[in-house]
């Protein structure tokens, strides 16, 4: 009777055995990667009457993108609250570049906003240069300096430094 017992036993430890294995391997994210981040600094060369409210700006940005690992690409989408010089919103279609052999990104994007009480519409190119310190493979904290071209009239030269965290899902 011994025997069969230790049957029964041999057997659960056999199957739960495959469960053990995968419960140690490594998180492998599925290539979506958010970001969160403050960011602060100017608008300069506004024109007389445009700068009401003041050149700074202050905002909040969250993006969504997927990484394409083998293109070293990952397109996104930012969605941000612009907290100064006036409460806005705005959209912030793109694609960063990440480096593979030092932790630099290079990002293209332009963005649509309601900033100074206007309808939507583009208001710049951004172009910026990014580092990432990454702490595990879904947590990483970057810094970010963003400048560009106006793309209305309206708009001044951007320039801004943003602060925040990476996730990787």
């Amino acid at each position: 009777m011994l025997r069969p017992a230790r049957v029964a036993v041999l057997a659960a430890l056999a199957a739960a055995a495959p469960f053990a294995a995968s419960a140690q391997e490594p998180y492998t994210p599925t290539g979506f990667a958010a970001t969160f981040s403050y960011g602060g600094g100017g608008e300069l060369g506004l024109s007389e009457g445009e700068d009401k409210g003041g050149a700074g700006i202050s905002e909040i940005e969250a993006t969504l993108g997927y990484d394409l690992e083998a293109l070293n690409l990952r397109p996104e989408v930012g969605l941000v609250l612009g907290l100064d010089p006036d409460t806005n919103f705005a959209l912030r279609p793109g694609v960063r570049w990440i480096s593979p052999q030092v932790p630099i990104q290079v990002r293209l994007a332009l963005d649509m906003s309601n900033a100074r009480d206007r309808s939507m519409e583009w208001r710049w190119l951004l172009l910026g240069v990014a580092t990432e310190l990454r702490f595990t493979g879904v947590l990483g904290l970057f810094a970010e300096v963003d400048t560009g071209a106006p793309l209305s009239s309206e708009a001044g030269v951007p320039l801004l430094i943003r602060g925040g965290a990476t996730f990787r899902f």
